[in-house]
């Protein structure tokens, strides 16, 4: 069997396909375990993410952007761009713009990057649930 053939069965057997249920994921927190009914663990993703996120925007912390000179700014954005809608709402809740000379924005940074690797998680979760990996 192929690689087309394993995911084509993968998708019969869940109804769903895992790399677009992995998108759904990770674009709206928690959208992915609610596809496969699992409500707690979607309240629980888009809590967690959203909660991040959004502490992060409030104490100001810095969102890369994907026009970084240095590989860390890359890595940042990266890390940022995993919370998915959070990412691209952070223009509205960040309207004062970053400020990491304080301790609260330095902290707000890495909440916001927290958010992502939370969200990219998640959405590894729903496609290894997806593909009948995992239960």
């Amino acid at each position: 069997m192929d690689e087309t053939q394993i995911n084509e069965a993968r998708r019969k057997r869940t109804g769903v396909d895992p790399v677009l249920a992995a998108l759904l994921a990770w674009i709206v927190p928690g959208l992915g375990h609610l596809l496969f009914r699992r409500w707690g663990r979607a309240l629980a993703f888009l809590i967690s993410v959203g909660g991040l996120a959004i502490s992060g925007y409030w104490m100001r912390g810095n969102v890369f952007s994907a026009r970084s000179p240095d590989p860390f700014g890359t890595l940042g954005f990266l890390a940022d761009a995993g919370s998915g809608v959070f990412y691209f709402l952070a223009r509205i809740f960040e309207v004062a713009g970053p400020n990491v000379a304080h301790a609260a924005g330095d902290y707000g940074t890495r909440f916001i990057a927290s958010a992502g690797i939370v969200n990219l998680l998640a959405a590894l979760d729903v496609y290894e649930i997806a593909s009948r990996r995992r239960g």
